[in-house]
């Protein structure tokens, strides 16, 4: 079995997390696994090939050839052009396949199997592979330096309560600003709560149907009614979402200006602290791959075969 550790690409802005770090590449090449690392993949969080290769990786300096490994591990999805390169073997990454069905056909078509990471969920459905609330508290710390006033002087209205607006939350509390949660029973009084906010956090994952349909929580002419200055902060980057003036924004430009109000909607929060996230996925992402190499694609336990496509 050899896995293949890609070099992170992103189709749009920036990206320089990598996915497994020394410490796991060394307990899979204990287990005799061949790890395949490529060359200058952990550049962007200051881990050289070096540290890789005293871990028991090789080093590969073609990207072509990491992903004709069995399996290739890769954080972000790849690029069309390396869906291309897949050859009927297992491609370990996150996918949003909801979201881009392309990527399936993609998969079908090199006759390759995907695990999506986003997928990979406990008994209780909880994503056992994610850093919500990391990238939740540096974009509302971005968040408040996006605003004219002092954190305790803010007012600030969060849409929904789940796991990917607690670290907003947290944050929020810890520098003293007034908050308000907004439950799915008030939804019905939004004018009303968008009345004098400096900062609205969206953490709603907006439903696929009013999604399709256009339905939208926040219309534009509901910013006129935040404080002048006043900041909109989207965690859920799912598009078209529950506040209508939000479109994706990427690492490299964070932000855009409507009616006024400075948006943040970055796709990828985690990546704004490229070292700590790639720790936290490094150390999750583990387990999950030792199931992957144990068991493959067939004989997967129910918690990874529930993210696999095309479905076996």
């Amino acid at each position: 079995m050899e896995i293949g550790i890609a070099k992170e690409i992103a189709a749009k802005g920036k990206e320089s997390r990598v996915v497994l770090l020394p410490s796991e590449i060394q307990k899979l090449t204990e287990r005799g696994v061949k790890v395949w690392v490529e060359e200058g993949a952990g550049e962007g969080v200051y881990v050289d090939d070096k540290q890789y290769i005293e871990a028991g990786a090789l080093i590969e300096k073609s990207h072509s050839e990491i992903f004709k490994k069995d399996i290739v591990v890769k954080l972000k999805a790849p690029l069309i052009k390396e869906f291309k390169l897949l050859s009927g073997n297992i491609l370990f990454s996150m996918l949003h396949a909801e979201q881009n069905p392309q990527y399936i056909k993609w998969l079908k078509r090199q006759k390759a199997y995907g695990v999506a990471m986003e997928q990979i969920k406990d008994e209780a459905h909880q994503r056992l592979i994610q850093c919500s609330e990391m990238g939740g508290e540096q974009a509302m710390l971005m968040a408040f330096l996006q605003s004219p006033k002092r954190p305790r002087d803010c007012n600030i209205l969060i849409l929904g309560y789940g796991q990917i607006a607690t670290g907003a939350l947290r944050i929020a509390f810890a520098l003293g600003a007034k908050v308000k949660i907004l439950r799915k029973s008030e939804y019905k009084y939004i004018k009303h709560q968008l009345k004098g906010k400096d900062i609205v956090v969206n953490g709603i994952s907006w439903p696929k149907k009013n999604r399709d349909k256009k339905e939208y929580l926040v219309t534009k002419d509901m910013l006129k009614l935040l404080n002048p200055g006043a900041v909109i902060l989207d965690l859920s980057v799912d598009f078209p979402n529950p506040i209508e003036s939000c479109r994706p924004t990427f690492l490299d430009k964070p932000f855009f200006s409507v009616a006024g109000v400075r948006h943040i909607c970055i796709y990828g929060c985690p990546g704004l602290v490229s070292i700590s996230s790639s720790k936290q996925y490094s150390a999750l992402i583990f387990p999950v791959l030792k199931d992957i190499i144990k068991f493959g694609i067939k004989k997967a336990p129910a918690y990874i075969k529930q993210a696999i496509y095309p479905k076996v």
